[in-house]
């Protein structure tokens, strides 16, 4: 949701513009973490998208040459402004290209660089929180090369990914091809010689191939295949984020699926910590921004509590030790970061060893993906030989 805010900062002037969050409360919150009192927040509806045509987003891979190449110019000596116009010559992602002029604009007639990428409302509040960061402390240069080490931690994830669920997928497609073939060829083949109605005399498993090789005709393929690209258009065409939202805060009652988005998301939160303390955020902003970008609802508002308690002077170990999702690793290693005073390595730590633990869960339930969809492929494959046998046993028995 986009809301239009109304702020004074510390020195009483007034700001204006418009925030990027997920709710009312999580918008005050990145507000106040800018250090900045919020007098009025407005929700701004969406404007409807016109004509027809393809959402074509900004990819992780577009962000994190933008903010690689920021971070060059910036080291090179070169000024801000400067820098935009080199890089809006080089990008060539049309809505990137745009994104980034409107940016230049803002900067050169006084706008923050933060501000200006939150004006645009396309950039995600993690994003825009470290640029503000960055640009607070005088070193903007090393927010977007934390920004670019960021995205790239975010494409190697999702390469990775991508990559295990290669052979899976190709193992299900090809077994779904194989039966496909069996039930709309094979089968009506066979049993054409049986007369026009044969159903009527054919032993119980031989009615249920005959009758799903019936069902699979050419009008009902047409029909599945038409259905799948209108669902596939309108995934492209809408926003889903919403509904991807309550689908995956379901997801975590599935024992199986529990301890994946509980890895998922505490690698997640704990580079986001090592990033913001790493560009000078303090640790209760970091905090606070840290797990807003928390997906799972239930955990983030298991999280949220421990902001303020943190804030009242409690200890970081003895807080985190409260909130029951938490693995014992968490606090126990909190409290030697707490202790030696380097929480930042810490929560990095941390990252690296929930990225594991995910990564290794995810190897785990792909490597039952082959025999499971061997062993199923191999079970109808079976019960159809069986059935065409007993259909030939009781060949006596049919008229033809």
């Amino acid at each position: 949701m986009n809301f239009d805010y109304h702020c004074i900062d510390s020195s009483g002037r007034n700001i204006k513009g418009n925030i990027s969050a997920e709710g009312m409360t999580e918008a005050k919150s990145m507000l106040r973490g800018r250090g900045l009192t919020v007098l009025e927040l407005i929700a701004k509806e969406a404007k409807a998208t016109k004509g027809f045509g393809f959402k074509k987003g900004i990819k992780d891979t577009d962000l994190y040459n933008v903010s690689r190449e920021l971070g060059i110019l910036l080291k090179s000596g070169i000024k801000i402004d400067r820098a935009f116009e080199i890089l809006i010559n080089s990008v060539s992602h049309p809505q990137l290209k745009e994104n980034l002029s409107v940016i230049l604009k803002d900067v050169k007639a006084g706008k923050t660089v933060a501000q200006a990428f939150i004006d645009t409302r396309r950039f995600s509040p993690l994003m825009t929180t470290m640029i503000y960061a960055g640009e607070s402390i005088g070193d903007i240069r090393s927010a977007f090369e934390n920004i670019a080490q960021h995205m790239r931690f975010q494409i190697q994830f999702k390469n990775e990914i991508r990559n295990a669920m290669t052979y899976p997928l190709f193992l299900i497609f090809a077994s779904f091809l194989t039966l496909l073939v069996i039930f709309k060829f094979i089968i009506p083949r066979f049993f054409s010689i049986f007369g026009q109605n044969p159903e009527a005399s054919l032993p119980l498993t031989a009615k249920i191939l005959y009758s799903i090789g019936k069902f699979l005709g050419l009008t009902n393929i047409y029909f599945f295949v038409a259905l799948i690209l209108v669902i596939v258009i309108s995934i492209r065409m809408i926003d889903i984020k919403e509904l991807s939202s309550k689908i995956y805060s379901y997801l975590i009652l599935i024992p199986l699926l529990r301890k994946l988005i509980l890895y998922l998301e505490l690698s997640r939160f704990s580079y986001s910590m090592y990033s913001m303390l790493n560009s000078g955020i303090e640790f209760i902003n970091a905090l606070k921004l840290s797990t807003g970008i928390m997906q799972q609802r239930q955990m983030r508002e298991s999280m949220e509590p421990t902001i303020n308690q943190i804030k009242e002077g409690k200890g970081i170990a003895d807080v985190f030790s409260q909130v029951d999702f938490l693995p014992d690793i968490v606090p126990n290693m909190l409290r030697v970061g707490e202790e030696s005073g380097n929480l930042k390595e810490i929560f990095f730590e941390m990252h690296q060893i929930f990225d594991e633990r995910f990564k290794n869960s995810i190897k785990k339930i792909l490597a039952l993906v082959e025999p499971v969809v061997i062993t199923v492929t191999g079970i109808i494959v079976g019960f159809i030989v069986i059935s065409l046998i007993l259909t030939v046993m009781s060949v006596g028995n049919i008229k033809l």
